[in-house]
């Protein structure tokens, strides 16, 4: 008997997870060789339970025995694979289709979080449906896909063939086996897109059936579930059922350091804060209790995942190093305290393997703090009322809050004579950036008339609103009435998707000349059919391109933000600029921070006390369950994790070479702009060589006759 560890749960309850033992209902599964197998390969073994839980935005550095101590004693008892990459570009949605289907966009065919539909054809069609509250969604306009009703909208545009392969759900369900998956909107639903199991999240419950078993059980259900359900089969609520997964806005404060007046306020996040914890701490703890009190000892799955937004809604909202952040950490921790448990109690604790991983890293939104200095926030001093409390903004602090990192692409080009647009209105950010001597980089305006934003009296900042021809808001046009060589940005956190549906080669190249001398801007990845562009490397060598997608899903370009490993905010290290959003926190980019995400795995499929230091990636996972449940994924890009399997599908020792790949040539006779001035008049005298190039930090690994590719980072290099 291999004894795991005692793990502590919230309550202090000392929780057995053994490694041997059967099954209360004793499910098994046809055993299969795994498409990586050497020559050596032995049979794999019977199906074994195995819940993936996915902490979002978790960095492997913010586990520890005081804020996760469920988590760390599952990870020193178990394995820790320590050299884990997130598929870039590194979002929820994009990180949700690896783990669906252990593919990265190339084979997949996702570009999640948000990503754009140009109009198809002559009668210029776009998707059409609502979105999870019932009300249509807009599709003109970029859409964010983490929503079950936009990915089954998107699902039934492309033909039922949203993921162009076959999932582990869907291998799972083919072969017999029961599933389940719980948790974050969109990103738990991407797992069993073909509804073939049984599903919860944020906002409705499937199948039917399951709705009635929960009622019958005295279940609450999300309250957005009487939206997917009409006619027959419409669903009524209890009296009492209030809203499960509701969960609250962050705090705010107001300030007026972005008008030089000091008179017209916008929010800030009151990253200071300390009331507030995880905002979606009931939602997560609601969902876990449907889970552990009905799902798993009526369904008893042989495959779950259970996907929750914490940490990552509070890393956005405060920062990856705050005291709300780590408060999230410790209610994730109590879930999966009540996960195990729930196994104890129900005598499968000794026969499930627990796999515990994050989508992404996450960084702190600024700019280089030499020119954006860390700033103090003078804390409330009474309770927040109304999600608003009575901060400000200080002096400079090194040991401050940041208040600078966004960008707004369709801004930035359409002030330099580009058609651009993002599909967003006029807006506001307290992220724009505050210099050393505290003047605003891009000041607040009211549009008193409405002519620019369409609602008078609307706040907005945009440089573009000085143009002779004033622009603050930059919706897409109708189907058809596009420009000519218009673009489409699909911003999305810390990396940005261009779309130039005309596909022409001169704009795409003075595009790819704008990035490369702004230095918000990092590496930059174009698509093959436009050649060779001095600077940049190809999307098809970080799997980028799909030829189902080319024109239909697929960005033209798609450029990571600059980051900084070096700069640490409250204790964090990692920074990174970011699309407008005004948050305290991102991912998406290619930077250390955002790559490097954590995995961990425990139970009787996995060794014990076990570091694994290879390099390892989210698409790994899915071709590793399936392993653990005797199946096989051979259409998948990632590979089955031996190193740390009990029984591994083979004993051949991987051999590991770093490289670092770079564009044929670099980009040159370029003039660099500095990110305080966003007109790009301002230029930086101290790179006076006029270059640009990439560098990508990647890993090859060979077993087995075959080689899988990592990449650790990729970065800018401006002379």
């Amino acid at each position: 008997m291999r004894l795991a560890t005692t793990l502590i749960t919230p309550l202090a309850l000392g929780i057995l997870l053994a490694a041997c033992g059967s099954d209360s209902d004793g499910s098994t599964a046809a055993a299969a060789t795994t498409p990586n197998a050497g020559a050596t390969t032995p049979a794999a073994p019977a199906a074994t339970r195995t819940i993936i839980m996915v902490w979002d935005g978790l960095r492997p550095d913010s586990v520890n025995a005081t804020d996760t101590p469920n988590l760390y004693a599952l990870r020193q008892s178990g394995v820790n694979f320590s050299d884990n990459h997130s598929t870039y570009p590194t979002f929820t949605m994009m990180n949700s289709s690896s783990f669906a289907t252990g593919s990265f966009p190339k084979t997949s065919g996702f570009y999640g979080n948000t990503f754009w539909t140009p109009p198809q054809g002559s009668a210029n069609t776009i998707p059409a449906g609502n979105g999870a509250g019932g009300s249509a969604q807009d599709y003109q306009d970029p859409v964010f896909t983490e929503d079950y009703a936009v990915l089954a909208t998107l699902n039934d545009y492309y033909g039922g063939q949203l993921l162009l392969v076959k999932s582990l759900f869907a291998t799972a369900q083919a072969a017999g086996l029961t599933t389940a998956t719980i948790g974050k909107s969109g990103a738990a639903y991407l797992q069993d897109l073909g509804k073939g199991g049984v599903f919860l999240d944020e906002n409705t419950v499937q199948p039917r059936s399951l709705v009635t078993e929960l009622q019958g059980a005295g279940f609450a259900l999300p309250a957005n579930v009487v939206k997917n359900y009409s006619g027959s089969d419409a669903v009524t609520l209890a009296a009492n059922n209030g809203n499960p997964t509701a969960r609250a806005g962050y705090v705010t404060f107001n300030t007026t350091a972005y008008d030089p007046d000091g008179k017209v306020a916008i929010a800030a996040r009151d990253s200071a804060d300390t009331t507030q914890g995880a905002p979606e701490d009931a939602a997560n703890k609601y969902m876990m209790s449907v889970y552990t009190q009905y799902i798993l000892p009526q369904k008893k799955p042989m495959l779950s995942l259970i996907w929750f937004r914490t940490p990552d809604n509070v890393e956005h909202g405060y920062g990856p190093g705050s005291a709300n952040m780590k408060a999230g950490l410790r209610s994730q921790d109590a879930r999966l305290g009540e996960l195990i448990a729930a196994l104890r109690a129900n005598g499968m604790d000794s026969s499930t393997n627990i796999v515990v991983v994050s989508d992404h890293g996450h960084s702190s939104v600024s700019g280089p703090v030499s020119t954006f200095p860390l700033r103090a926030i003078t804390a409330s001093t009474t309770v927040p009322s109304g999600g608003v409390s009575t901060a400000s903004i200080g002096a400079a602090d090194p040991n401050g809050y940041s208040f600078s990192g966004d960008v707004r692409s369709a801004d930035l080009l359409t002030y330099r004579g580009f058609a651009a647009y993002d599909g967003a209105g006029c807006s506001t950010s307290a992220m724009y950036g505050i210099t050393a001597d505290g003047k605003p980089v891009i000041p607040v305006k009211v549009d008193a008339t409405g002519n620019l934003c369409g609602s008078a009296n609307t706040k907005y900042q945009a440089i573009s609103a000085g143009l002779s021809k004033p622009v603050a808001s930059f919706k897409v046009p109708a189907p058809g009435s596009l420009p000519a060589n218009g673009i489409v940005v699909a911003a999305n956190g810390g990396s940005d998707y261009f779309y130039v549906p005309g596909h022409d080669a001169a704009t795409v190249q003075k595009l790819v000349t704008f990035l490369q001398q702004r230095e918000e801007y990092g590496a930059i990845f174009v698509d093959s059919r436009y050649g060779s562009i001095p600077g940049t490397l190809s999307m098809a060598q970080v799997n980028l391109e799909n030829a189902k997608r080319q024109n239909n899903g697929q960005p033209d370009v798609v450029v990571s933000f600059s980051w900084d490993y070096n700069t640490s905010v409250q204790g964090m290290p990692g920074i990174e600029f970011e699309s407008v959003g005004g948050q305290r926190g991102m991912h998406g980019s290619f930077g250390i921070s955002d790559v490097h995400n954590t995995l961990i795995a425990n139970g009787p499929s996995f060794l014990s006390n076990k570091v694994v230091t290879t390099p390892s990636g989210n698409v790994d996972v899915a071709p590793t369950v399936a392993y653990l449940l005797g199946l096989s994924m051979p259409q998948a890009d990632g590979r089955v994790l031996n190193e740390g399997l009990a029984s591994p599908a083979t004993k051949d020792q991987p051999t590991v070479t770093p490289s670092t790949v770079t564009p044929a040539a670099a980009a040159t006779g370029l003039t660099f702009e500095l990110p305080t001035d966003p007109t790009g008049a301002a230029k930086d005298t101290a790179l006076t060589k006029g270059t640009y190039s990439i560098e990508l930090s990647v890993k090859d690994l060979t077993v087995g006759g075959k080689s899988y590719r990592y990449f650790d980072s990729a970065r800018a290099v401006r002379n």
